[in-house]
């Protein structure tokens, strides 16, 4: 035991200490003081390990894992140490048993990449996904003596790499092509039909001011009239007057034939639809949850975004709608029809940007271009990271227009959430290129991706072609940030990303944009760039929101052509 404990350090983790208080000659390991060298130094190797690593020894496949493994065992914790592998791992033994076998009969090691197990490590069916090695331990004549497992959950990329192949398929509807928004809703709930493992059922409700939601659509659904239902139309009700998602339990047992195929789902979440430019929502969708998986707020966040997939689709639906009626009307209308176009536009645009409520330090502004009614490409986002750390992404989508905005918005949701992922710059960058592939009018949009830590006072960052960072000191030094580029997205397939890391200058600023701010007619844009880190040394000392104000007044003067995006951040105090 001494050897063992020598081997950790001096502040050993609870499990370490769990592991030195464990009574093992009640195991078939015997006490630590008869273990083998090898085994010890197994054991300690393990322990002293942050990656997760499991031992299993013996013929009984005696369990001994570290923090890292204990956290992928959840509730069995406590339960499974020193105890046999098929014992612990009872509900996937079909799957890993069999790989096991053949490594202790010297088959040699095995990988699994992001293998999916369905496990009950936490009172329920979960679905999870996992990428592993079993190796051999042999003695010194060659017998194997015990394996290591050296793995990591894959799940939550799984999850998120799968959800968001659903919300670039809900975003790829075509625009304009419904001709109702009942229909734009039962073609927006077939795509939710091909992700069932996400959401086994849905329904659609429009309406919901001064008359009962209208149930439009189902998908998955065997048995659509709970869903018009009194305690689902309450529900609805209640989500479209708060404008916030309500949660709807109880499904199996109130309505066990609910559900076209698959298990029973108990919960249900209903998301208002909430389209830019309206008031309140256009109605609602009833989303069933996997009774496999967690409802976190990365479940969530996915549903939300779905839902606002759908409202823009429903939206669309409805303007299409609406400009059919206008075009049927007198000339004397068309002012009032392009007005109106022009304020949803403008609208659509703000609501698409980015947050309205920004962390301490940032500030943001948008210009649309002097020139035209129309939206752009250009947006800003800054996402809460937790830890105080913060994503930051400015990108400019080529050309203008609501086709522009509308792959603005995909591009900007996809960012979102690989950064909610906690996902590097670059390969966020990297997920992108593949999805703006798929995305029409998605190619050589260019972004500035990056992960802001004020804590260690360092900004993580890759370049899709984008216009450099600008960062100044509080002495009034200037730097362009023009490490860690490559080419805009979906411009040569499997372009690896660079990034790169600098150290923010204490009590500076930093100031992100897209090229509307630095190009002028007539001028090479390294001058613009170099007018707009004068204006940021200039106004160095002032507070975001006041910086930001300054940095409009002066760069954005004169008729522009192009849409204009810039987010500033100050450490200043």
């Amino acid at each position: 035991m001494r050897d063992l404990q020598r081997a950790l350090p001096d502040s050993p983790t609870d499990l370490q200490r769990l592991v030195l208080a464990h009574d093992w000659a009640s195991t078939p390991l015997g006490a630590v003081e008869q273990w083998s060298p090898v085994l010890r130094n197994v054991v300690a190797l393990t322990l002293n390990t942050r990656f997760p690593m499991l031992v299993m020894w013996g013929p009984e496949l005696v369990m001994l894992y570290n923090d890292g493994y204990a956290e992928m065992l959840g509730g069995r914790h406590l339960g499974a140490l020193g105890r046999p592998m098929d014992e612990v791992w009872t509900d996937v033994w079909d799957v890993i048993g069999p790989m096991l076998a053949g490594v202790l009969a010297g088959g040699g090691a095995t990988h699994s990449e992001d293998l999916a197990l369905t496990m009950g490590r936490d009172g329920f069916e979960e679905e999870t996904y996992f990428t592993f090695s079993y190796s051999p331990v042999h003695d010194e004549r060659g017998r194997v003596l015990g394996l290591i497992d050296i793995a990591v959950e894959t799940t939550s990329r799984v999850l998120a790499e799968r959800r968001l192949r659903a919300l670039q398929r809900l975003g790829s509807l075509p625009h304009a092509s419904h001709g109702s928004a009942e229909a734009a809703c039962a073609s927006a709930l077939e795509v939710l039909a091909g992700a069932g493992d996400d959401v086994p059922f849905a329904a659609a409700y429009l309406g919901g001011y001064g008359a009962p939601a209208r149930l439009v659509a189902t998908s998955g659904v065997a048995n659509p009239a709970p869903l018009r239902g009194w305690a689902t139309a309450d529900r609805v009700r209640t989500a479209l007057e708060r404008a916030a998602p309500v949660d709807l339990t109880g499904l199996a047992r109130r309505w066990p034939g609910l559900v076209a195929a698959g298990p029973a789902v108990d919960t249900a979440v209903v998301v208002p639809l909430t389209a830019a430019g309206q008031p309140r929502p256009v109605g609602a969708l009833l989303l069933g949850v996997s009774p496999h998986l967690h409802l976190d707020e990365e479940y969530r966040t996915f549903l939300a975004l779905a839902a606002g997939q759908v409202a823009a689709t429903v939206t669309d639906a409805q303007a299409v709608e609406a400009e059919r009626r206008r075009n049927a009307e007198r000339a004397e209308l068309e002012g009032a029809r392009t007005r109106f176009l022009a304020e949803v536009a403008e609208t659509l645009q703000r609501a698409v940007l980015g947050p309205i409520a920004l962390p301490a330090g940032f500030a943001v502004h948008y210009a649309p271009a002097t020139a035209s009614l129309q939206v752009g490409g250009d947006w800003y986002d800054v996402v809460d990271l937790g830890g105080g750390r913060s994503g930051v992404v400015v990108g400019d989508v080529v050309g203008r227009g609501l086709p522009a905005a509308a792959v603005m918005g995909q591009l900007r949701s996809a960012a979102r959430a690989l950064l909610l992922e906690a996902r590097s710059p670059a390969r966020v960058l990297e997920v992108l290129d593949g999805f703006a592939e798929l995305v029409p009018g998605a190619a050589s949009t260019t972004v500035f991706c990056g992960v802001l830590d004020p804590a260690a006072g360092t900004l993580r960052y890759g370049s899709a072609g984008h216009p450099p960072a600008i960062t100044v000191s509080a002495e009034g030094r200037v730097r362009l940030l023009e490490e860690g580029r490559g080419l805009p997205l979906a411009v040569v397939q499997g372009l690896p990303r660079p990034e790169s890391e600098v150290v923010l200058p204490p009590a500076g600023a930093l100031l992100l944009y897209t090229d509307g701010l630095v190009e002028r007619r007539g001028e090479v844009v390294d001058e613009g760039i170099a007018r707009a880190a004068e204006a940021l040394a200039a106004g160095r000392h002032l507070p975001p929101a006041e910086l930001a104000g300054r940095l409009a007044e002066q760069l954005l003067r004169g008729e522009r052509g192009d849409d204009v995006a810039f987010l500033v951040y100050s450490s200043a105090p």
